[in-house]
This record gives C-alpha cells, sequence and structure tokens, in this order.
C-alpha cells in the first residue's frame, strides 16, 4: 500500500449490542422452569412405585418459609423411636384422621414401657407461634421427610385432572418444540448475516478514495 492510500470500510450492519436479559432470556428460563417441573412430577410419581418412600403434599403455610404452601414433601418409613427433637415428620391428624400434617418435632419422650415402645410426641409448624394442641403416640411407621420441593404440589395436583395430565404433556412439549425452532432459525439467520459481512468485506477490499494517488 502507497502512502497516502486510504482504504474504505466494508459497508455492513452496525455491531450488535447484546443484551444480557431480554425476551429470549424469558424465554429459555420459561421452556427450562417448564421441563423440569413436569420431568420432577414425573420421577417423583415413578419414584414412590420403585423406593421406599411417600410424597405428600403441603396444603398450608404452616412450615413456611422453608416449606411453603404448594410443596411436595418426601418422607421415608422409620422406626418411630428413631426419631428426635427436630426431625420433621409427616402423619394423620388426630381430630380429622383423613388430613395428613407436616410438621416438626418439639417435644419427644420414649415410653419406657417394653409393651409400648411407642413415643410421644408433639409437634410445631415452624411458622406457627405455638405448637399443635395435641399429643400423638406414634407406632408402627413413621414418616420423616428427607427433602421437599416448593411449589411442586400444584403440579401433582393438575396431574390428578384429565385435562391438567393433557396440559403437563402438552405445554413442556409444545414449548421445547417451540425453543427447537427459534435456536434453529437464530442459527440459520446468524450464519446468513455472517455470509453477508464476509462477502461485503471481499468486495470491498482494496477501494480507494476517488482522486487519491495511484
Amino acid at each position: 500500500m502507497n502512502p497516502g492510500d486510504v482504504m474504505v470500510a466494508p459497508y455492513g450492519p452496525p455491531p450488535r449490542v447484546r443484551r444480557f436479559f431480554g425476551w429470549r432470556s424469558l424465554m429459555d428460563v420459561i421452556v427450562i422452569m417448564a421441563c423440569v417441573a413436569a420431568l420432577s412430577a414425573g420421577a417423583l410419581a415413578i419414584g414412590t412405585r420403585l423406593f421406599e418412600y411417600e410424597t405428600f403434599i403441603v396444603r398450608t403455610g404452616s412450615m413456611a418459609p422453608a416449606m411453603p404452601a404448594g410443596s411436595v414433601a418426601v418422607a421415608e418409613p422409620v422406626a418411630p423411636i428413631t426419631l428426635k427433637e427436630g426431625d420433621i415428620i409427616t402423619y394423620r391428624r388426630p381430630v380429622a384422621p383423613p388430613v395428613t400434617i407436616t410438621h416438626r418435632i418439639v417435644y419427644l419422650r420414649i415410653n419406657e414401657d417394653p409393651k409400648n415402645p411407642a413415643p410421644l410426641i408433639r409437634t410445631q409448624g415452624d411458622a406457627n407461634g405455638v405448637p399443635d394442641p395435641w399429643q400423638i403416640e406414634l407406632y408402627g411407621v413413621a414418616w420423616r421427610v428427607v427433602f421437599w420441593v416448593p411449589w411442586l404440589g400444584y403440579v401433582f395436583d393438575m396431574a390428578h385432572e384429565p385435562a391438567g395430565q393433557v396440559g403437563l404433556v402438552l405445554v413442556p412439549g409444545t414449548l421445547l418444540t417451540g425453543y427447537l425452532v427459534v435456536g434453529a432459525w437464530r442459527i440459520w439467520r446468524r450464519a446468513r448475516r455472517e455470509q453477508a459481512s464476509a462477502m461485503s468485506q471481499a468486495s470491498g477490499a482494496g477501494t480507494r478514495w476517488p482522486g487519491g494517488p495511484s
């Protein structure tokens, strides 16, 4: 290149400013959450048939904020004498046996009578100011909560309804299909843009300003 020659920058689209959060990121989050919720619900539902644990839906906020209403508590079967204060258990409410309650043990006394080894237990919800107004004796098998998944109970409730069962399949499937289609379109558009930019650079290389020295 001789002194005085001026290269003309190839014409092309201006550089794009990358946004860290936008509708694309929001779509990613929605698709991931929908798929995770559906897969988690399916895994827990199938797991109860294969492993020795049970799932219970927490209907109230008495264990909030750690275990909000709508959580699914996963409990393992244990001998009642192995329980200790601080454990979270699920049991049938004495005043309404069909209803289960998931609360923390705040008082436990072992029965010293070998003929009646059931421990005497009192529970309380973490969000409640006072213990539950009853004491219970646990016989046979107790259900101790080992972990829980917040808000997954709403998905479980949907799974018990025909429309909900269809929605649990169609919604994640539709979102995932749309996500894949949009992703493929992004890749195609990016390839076309790069191809156009390369052709523009090739055609504009070596161009001099009019009237410049040769």
